[in-house]
């Protein structure tokens, strides 16, 4: 397409297992009038080569020869695309076919909509539904109370115009190793209309070792509570600290969040494995645990969350 209204920016790194089913279900969307901008961030397995076989015209590669991370390789992507809509794609992760197709009809009629999403269903490693998501709310105001309490809508399944993006000038700060989306998405709809729609078209793989997921200590699970402060600093009419560039206030913050974390050394450990039963990623949640009981063999917390992880996974009820 000469003018193509959507743009999608994927970033990809040691994704070879999943990069061909991601980009398939791109180029297999019903809609047809997008460009794929992906970027392999120095990968140390074949999903540059992967990547590179394809011939299709609407993908343009932007590849990095050294490993930039997420928040600077979606900029570069950003920076080159031309769509008037853009969404964000992991490299894992699979699109309905119809997902585009049900989507921007919203935008071309509700001028007033800035940022529209829609249902997100977890997958296996394999890909294989497990029937687990959130329903989403579709009233601009009822989603901003949500998201104030939790990360309901930072995610992959939301599709932005341009200029929203534009007048934010960074996408990802740079700051977040995680939660990235949950900041973005908070930043939107403070000033933004957004809306949902209530319908599954997108599959997130549980893969154990993906960027949410790969947490071996506590300090990516206090950024949601950083994001979340940041906020508030906004909601009350000041610049957030990260604005500011006021690291120290950054510093203060985190060591007010990792107090729970510093006086239990396993808590961190718990809480991963409560999400990943959640998830039903159980064979992780019986390994965190087994993790957290050689660190602390004495607490007897540990035992009771490894119990409750086999039971669960031996007799599931």
């Amino acid at each position: 397409m000469n003018n193509p209204l959507v743009s999608i920016l994927l970033p990809a790194y040691n994704a070879a297992p999943y990069i061909k089913e991601a980009i398939d279900s791109l180029l297999n969307q019903t809609y047809e009038n997008f460009e794929l901008l992906i970027a392999d961030d120095a990968s140390t397995d074949s999903t540059r080569a992967i990547i590179d076989s394809y011939k299709d015209s609407r993908v343009k590669t932007f590849h990095n020869s050294v490993n930039l991370k997420k928040p600077r390789t979606v900029q570069n992507l950003f920076e080159n695309c031309t769509g008037a809509i853009i969404t964000i794609h992991d490299a894992d992760d699979i699109s309905h076919p119809t997902r585009f197709e049900e989507i921007i009809p919203i935008f071309k009629k509700r001028t007033d909509i800035y940022m529209c999403g829609h249902e997100i269903e977890r997958v296996t490693e394999k890909g294989t539904p497990l029937g687990l998501f959130r329903k989403k709310a579709t009233d601009s105001g009822k989603i901003i109370e949500m998201m104030r309490r939790d990360n309901t809508d930072g995610d992959a399944s939301v599709f932005i115009r341009r200029e929203v993006l534009e007048q934010l000038g960074v996408i990802y700060r740079p700051y977040f190793q995680n939660n990235m989306d949950y900041d973005l998405a908070l930043r939107i709809i403070e000033n933004y209309k957004t809306t949902n729609i209530q319908k599954s078209l997108y599959y997130y793989r549980n893969v154990p070792n993906s960027i949410s997921k790969g947490i071996p200590t506590y300090h990516k699970l206090i950024t949601q509570q950083v994001t979340q402060h940041l906020a508030k600093e906004r909601e009350s009419g000041k610049k957030d600290a990260l604005e500011r560039e006021d690291l120290a206030f950054i510093k203060d913050l985190e060591r007010k969040f990792s107090q729970p974390y510093l006086l239990d050394k396993t808590l961190h450990l718990r809480k991963m494995a409560e999400f990943f039963m959640y998830v039903k990623m159980n064979k992780s949640a019986i390994n965190y645990m087994y993790l957290a009981i050689r660190q602390e063999p004495l607490k007897i917390s540990n035992w009771r969350t490894l119990q409750y992880c086999i039971r669960k996974t031996l007799f599931k009820f």
